[in-house]
C-alpha cells in the first residue's frame, strides 16, 4: 500500500493552549479516519458520515477558537476568523461535489490532500501565535 496518508501529531502542531490542542488532536483524528477510508477504497461508504462529523465538529472548534483569540486579545484573530471562513467556503465546495459524484475515490483524496494540507499549515502558521496570547497578554 505504501506510505499512509494519516498525519502524526507532534509538538510543531502545539498552539500553546491545552484545551485548542486537544481539539486540534481530534481534528486530526477524523481527517486520518477519513485517510483510512480512502486507503480502503471504502470513500464511497464511509465519508458521508465523515464530512458530517468533520463538518459539525470544525465549526464548533472554530467558535471556540475564535472566541479564545478575542478573550485574550490575540493581534491574529482577524486573520484567524477570515482563515476558518475560507476553510470552510473549500469544505463545503468539496462536500457538494463529493455528494454530486456518488462518492468519487478521486474527490475524496483531493479534499483529503487539500483540507489536510490548510489544517497543519494553518496550525502552524496562525493557532500558533495564540501561545504569546494566552501566555503574555497582547500587549504589543
Amino acid at each position: 500500500m505504501g506510505t499512509s496518508l494519516k498525519i502524526a501529531w507532534d509538538d510543531s502542531l502545539s498552539s500553546g493552549h491545552r484545551a485548542i490542542d486537544v481539539q486540534h488532536k481530534y481534528l486530526i483524528d477524523i481527517i486520518n479516519e477519513l485517510a483510512e477510508a480512502i486507503e480502503k477504497g471504502e470513500a464511497a461508504m464511509a465519508v458521508k458520515t465523515i464530512l458530517n462529523l468533520l463538518k459539525y465538529y470544525t465549526e464548533w472548534h472554530f467558535e471556540r477558537e475564535e472566541l479564545c483569540m478575542d478573550r485574550h486579545q490575540c493581534p491574529a484573530a482577524e486573520t484567524n476568523k477570515r482563515a476558518h471562513g475560507h476553510f470552510m467556503e473549500t469544505f463545503l465546495s468539496f462536500e457538494n461535489e463529493f455528494r454530486q459524484s456518488g462518492g468519487s475515490e478521486d474527490i475524496a483524496l483531493r479534499m483529503y490532500q487539500e483540507l489536510t494540507a490548510w489544517l497543519v499549515n494553518h496550525i502552524k502558521g496562525v493557532d500558533a501565535k495564540m501561545a504569546d496570547c494566552v501566555h503574555h497578554g497582547s500587549a504589543r
